[in-house]
């Protein structure tokens, strides 16, 4: 008898009680494959479907209007800072006349719109050399992205991340995520003695809800193997297959240069550690988790953490030197937080608002049990890392 886990009925969730546009959609999909499908499928339509998913909608908004805010929307101050780390490798790879700055799912634009804002009037070498291009998986998001740029003043080249890995050129230059790979498709796994199971996604006619089968690759016992660990037995995990292989596709991409994932996510002995019973899996809306991952497909955020011992292994087999990560909050301080601090605060009096809100703003982005636990990896291919601004300590830093 297949094991049923109904999510349900778990709280009276306000926009389960009605179908989403999707929902149909993948009741479809559910009944071509059998009866099931992988919770990884039901994630890569949820989010990614071309009309309906989360991420390709019409009118997705963005930080304190969204379901998220993710640190690009907190502030500009985010992306200023992390200017000055792409200014300085751009030093470090002796300041080539064409630059590539390539940010993956670059969501709302802000990001990039800051650092090139922060280039163009603090390092004009630096952001005349600069070819910046924007990635993401739905072309909605890459207009929306334009029209963000071009409210700054600033230009660059806009593509679909697949389209990008299928023909781009040879990088010299940094590229970035933020909050990306956490939202990548993850199958569910559940160990049960020592077999390894996975939840799939069954129609049940009122609700979508989970049913534990047999895991549907040998994928997902290899991923553990070349780990060398196992998950809890009885705890809930997830796998996330798709992450390492689309980290090696952009490490391909980098002839010289660096690539910085920023994210939530730990190193796989603690992601998997045996106390972690249900996993990392989250559903958001209007800023609030939600009890239910499957109620109405395409209206949810959904994101699970990072596997960063897979992803830096991905990369070192690549030939890229790779960092042990390290906080938000330490590397926006060793990138200049204090001394931007100082600044605001030296020009208070003239803005007390705008003070304020800065304030705020560093707050939050170093806040330990919010953004700032985010972690950051660095890597490098052809490029010094060594003491590389965001990975030096505070104590480094500061005295």
């Amino acid at each position: 008898m297949t094991e049923r886990l109904d999510l349900s009925s778990t709280d009276d969730f306000a926009l389960g009680a009605k179908e989403s546009l999707l929902s149909p959609v993948i009741r479809l999909k559910i009944e071509a494959a059998g009866g099931a499908i992988t919770f990884a499928r039901f994630m890569e339509l949820a989010l990614g479907h071309p009309d309906l998913g989360y991420y390709s909608r019409v009118g997705l908004a963005w930080g304190r209007d969204g379901d998220f805010e993710t640190s690009p929307e907190v502030h500009p101050i985010f992306g200023y800072l992390w200017a000055r780390q792409i200014e300085e490798c751009w030093e470090r790879l002796d300041r080539p006349a064409s630059f590539d700055l390539i940010e993956v799912g670059a969501g709302s634009g802000a990001w990039s719109a800051a650092i090139l804002t922060w280039l163009r009037d603090r390092s004009p070498d630096c952001f005349a050399a600069t070819c910046a291009t924007l990635l993401d998986g739905s072309p909605r998001r890459l207009e929306d992205q334009r029209s963000t740029l071009e409210a700054s003043g600033l230009t660059a080249h806009h593509q679909l991340v697949e389209e990008w890995l299928a023909d781009a050129g040879p990088v010299t230059g940094v590229v970035i995520s933020n909050e990306f790979f956490d939202a990548l498709p993850i199958h569910l796994v559940e160990r049960r003695g020592d077999e390894l199971m996975e939840w799939h996604v069954t129609d049940e006619g009122s609700a979508f809800q989970l049913a534990l089968r047999p895991a549907s690759t040998p994928d997902l016992n290899a991923y553990f193997d070349a780990l060398g660990l196992r998950s809890g037995d009885g705890a809930r995990a997830e796998v996330n297959l798709a992450a390492p292989d689309v980290m090696r596709a952009l490490a391909s991409r980098i002839k010289r240069g660096y690539l910085f994932a920023i994210d939530y996510g730990h190193e796989a002995k603690d992601l998997y550690a045996s106390w972690r019973r249900m996993g990392t899996l989250m559903a958001f809306h209007n800023h609030s988790p939600q009890p239910d991952p499957l109620a109405s497909p395409g209206l949810l955020d959904l994101t699970a953490h990072v596997d960063f011992t897979s992803l830096a292994n991905a990369l070192r087999a690549s030939g890229f030197e790779v960092a042990p990560t390290v906080s938000q909050a330490e590397a926006l301080t060793v990138l200049g937080l204090p001394e931007a601090m100082q600044a605001a605060e030296a020009r208070g009096h003239e803005d007390i608002a705008r003070y304020a809100q800065e304030r705020r703003a560093a707050a939050t982005l170093t806040n330990l049990e919010g953004l700032g636990r985010i972690r950051v990896l660095a890597t490098s291919n052809d490029a010094l890392l060594e003491d590389l601004r965001s990975l030096r300590s505070i104590t480094e830093a500061y005295g």
